[in-house]
This record gives C-alpha cells, sequence and structure tokens, in this order.
C-alpha cells in the first residue's frame, strides 16, 4: 500500500450510513482541507507549515454526508506540477496494471489505490490531466468535469482557472453514482446528444500501435463515424499557450509560499517553479487571447450534442525511474492530447478500452460544457455496447 501518505489517517472517516454511496470506500489525493488533519499537497515541508482544517473541503462532506467512507489519503506529484506520478519525496505508488511502470500523476496514489481490489473509488484533481492520465495509465475510469461544476473551495490552488475535482472508478455503476453526487444540478446541459466523432487531430498524435487498436475498436463498437480536427491550431502550441497560462497561476498561488517558505523542491518540480516564475505579463496577455479564439474554434467544430472520441494518452504508462530529459519528452506528447479540455473548460471521460505494449490505454469523450451527465451515461454505449 505505498500509494498512502505518511499522515494518512489511521482510523476511516464517515458521517451518515445512508445514502447513494452508503457503504463505499474510497481514498482522497493529498490536497483538500480534511476535518482534524493537514495537507502536504506533495511535499514534506508544506505539510509542517500547513495549519490542521477546521471541515471538510465542501465537495468532501457531499461524499460522506452521501454514505460514503473515507479510508485514506493519497500521494500526489508535488505541488500537483506533473503528470508522471514520482514523487522525489514520498515515493512512486505501484500501478499493478503495468507493474515497473509509472501510474501517471498528479493523482498518481488515487489512482494506483484503484489497482488493488480495496476500495471502490478515489477522488482526484485534474488541471493539465491529472485525473485523466492516470487513468489511461492504470486502466480506470477517469472524468475531468467542466471547470466550475464541482465546488472546489477547501482544495489547494494551483491554477484555479484549470482546477477541477475529478475521480476514479472501476465499475460503471459507481462511476455514475460520484457524479450524482457531486455535480452541481443547476448547470446540467439541455441539448440532447447527437452523434460520436473522431477527433482526427488528437489521434495523429498517438503512437502508431495506439491509433491502430483504436481503429479496430472503432470499426467494432461505433463503426462508420465521421472524422473532425477540433482546430486548426497546432497542438503544440494549444499546449504551449496552457502551459504560459497555468505557469502563471501557479506563480500567483504556489509561488508566493515557497518564496517565503523556502521548502526542500525535487529537481524536475523545482524546474518547472522556475518557468513558471519567469513567466511575463506580456505572454500571459497573448495566451488569453489565445485561449479566447481556441474556445470559439472548438465551438464551431464540436458543437452541443457531439461528442469527440480519441486515445486519452499517445502511449502506454513509461517504466519508472527515468531521466529528466525522458520525462519530459513524455509530458510535452501528453499534454498536447489533454490541453484542449482544460484550455476549452469542457468535461472529458478517460475509459479503459485499449492495450499498448500490454498496457493500459484509455479513450477519451470529451463533450461540450455541462455535459457531464450525458458522458457518464454514454460510457455503456463504449465499454458494453
Amino acid at each position: 500500500m505505498n500509494f498512502l501518505m505518511p499522515h494518512s489517517p489511521k482510523q476511516e472517516i464517515s458521517i451518515n450510513k445512508n445514502g447513494v454511496l452508503n457503504n463505499l470506500s474510497f481514498v482522497l489525493k493529498d490536497m483538500c482541507k480534511i476535518k482534524g488533519l493537514k495537507t502536504s499537497c506533495g511535499n514534506p515541508d508544506f505539510y509542517v507549515k500547513c495549519s490542521i482544517a477546521e471541515d471538510h473541503a465542501p465537495f468532501l462532506n457531499e461524499l460522506l454526508n452521501n454514505g460514503a467512507v473515507l479510508k485514506g489519503i493519497t500521494i500526489c506529484d508535488e505541488f500537483f506540477y506533473s503528470l508522471i506520478g514520482e514523487n522525489g519525496h514520498y515515493g512512486t505508488p505501484n500501478n499493478l496494471n503495468a507493474p515497473g511502470c509509472v501510474p501517471g500523476g498528479s493523482s498518481s496514489g488515487s489512482a494506483a489505490a484503484l489497482t488493488e481490489n480495496l476500495y471502490d473509488f478515489s477522488i482526484g484533481s485534474d488541471t493539465g490531466g491529472s485525473v485523466r492520465i492516470p487513468a489511461s495509465f492504470c486502466g480506470l475510469m477517469g472524468i475531468r468535469p467542466t471547470h466550475d461544476r464541482i465546488n472546489t473551495n477547501g482544495v489547494y490552488p494551483m491554477a484555479p482557472s484549470f482546477d477541477t475535482v475529478g475521480w476514479f472508478a472501476k465499475k460503471i455503476e459507481v462511476f455514475q453514482k460520484i457524479g450524482d453526487v457531486l455535480l452541481n444540478n443547476n448547470e446540467t446541459s439541455k441539448a440532447n446528444f447527437k452523434k460520436y466523432v473522431i477527433a482526427e487531430d488528437l489521434l495523429e498524435i498517438a503512437e502508431t500501435e495506439v491509433q491502430n487498436e483504436f481503429k479496430k475498436f472503432i470499426d467494432l463498437k461505433l463503426p462508420g463515424i465521421s472524422k473532425v480536427r477540433l482546430s486548426t491550431l497546432t497542438k503544440s502550441e494549444i499546449a504551449d499557450n496552457f502551459r504560459i497560462l497555468q505557469g502563471n497561476e501557479v506563480k500567483e498561488n504556489v509561488l508566493p509560499w515557497i518564496t517565503k517558505n523556502k521548502p526542500t523542491i525535487s529537481p524536475e518540480i523545482n524546474a518547472r517553479i522556475e518557468m513558471a516564475s519567469k513567466i511575463t505579463n506580456d505572454e500571459v496577455k497573448l495566451a488569453k487571447t489565445f485561449r479566447n479564439k481556441l474556445v470559439k474554434e472548438v465551438e464551431n467544430s464540436l458543437p452541443e450534442g457531439v461528442i469527440a472520441i480519441f486515445p486519452t494518452a499517445p502511449f502506454s504508462a513509461p517504466v519508472c525511474g527515468q531521466d529528466d530529459a525522458s520525462l519530459g519528452s513524455y509530458r510535452k506528447k501528453l499534454m498536447e492530447m489533454t490541453s484542449i479540455a482544460g484550455m476549452t473548460y469542457r468535461p472529458q471521460i478517460s475509459l479503459p478500452c485499449l492495450k499498448n505494449k500490454n498496457r493500459p490505454v484509455g479513450i477519451s469523450l470529451l463533450g461540450w460544457k455541462y455535459s457531464d451527465e450525458i458522458l457518464l451515461k454514454k460510457i455503456t454505449d463504449i465499454i458494453e455496447g
């Protein structure tokens, strides 16, 4: 159980024995306020300085009030700033569905925990892919909801215009039940589902073997569906503008604490913090304009009622313990796949449907804003249809 934090509580936490999540057990990324406990955000010095929470984060209260039982707090990447899943302070949680390989990050422990048959679901957060990539690498269902659908009060911020609370599960009915509890019903889409399309420009980023497996899957499950290109902008451009906007928000939300407290930070994460510190106002202004342009373009290419389908990641989980240069190359490719959802505020679900090198790779459904419930209902089309 190397996915749990050293300060994970020894006793389970529950509030209500009834509710739609009655007797469902879960673990939670070390990212938010838990009454009576402290949080590390993946950094030991942050844990030392952190105040004890006086109450649970609101989303956590919702889960507990609906009968779920919290069984532990899981490891995450330091300050949530990686998609790989290796933490220099707390270690790399074991990915039992791809032995010897990383679990993906930053919600690494929450995903790895479900590769053991110990819990019903787990909670993570997704800013740039931190639920979707671990779901793909670990062979789980995982969701990044529409931005702002779930209350993030009490969650330590990384990049608030991208931050979301997401979750993982192995069983469809459990995965859907979490949505019933957490999603804000006032913002449900009124549009009806019309069709699936293949996001051709995202598919092209995937390794050849992943593309081939994806095409076989589509031919079997959704034969004859059309293809679209989500954007005329290159995916590296989209990822780079995401990097600037995310980095600037890290500069505003995380860097002041680091500057004041001077914690020990692992080299890979420290390099990213340094990069964020040098982002200029002019870069941010241009990136915000770029984001607005992208939102409008994708509204045309993927209008309400249409769900795009594509591989979640361009490859399966890399082996553990690689050097920073190799990790940087993996991260760059991953960001090209994941940035569109965050940049356009849209929900995306990853489903465990493919294999690459005998390791899991997810298939993603990308919807329109507030189509989360529709995506959750469509899981059966893809997995069981």
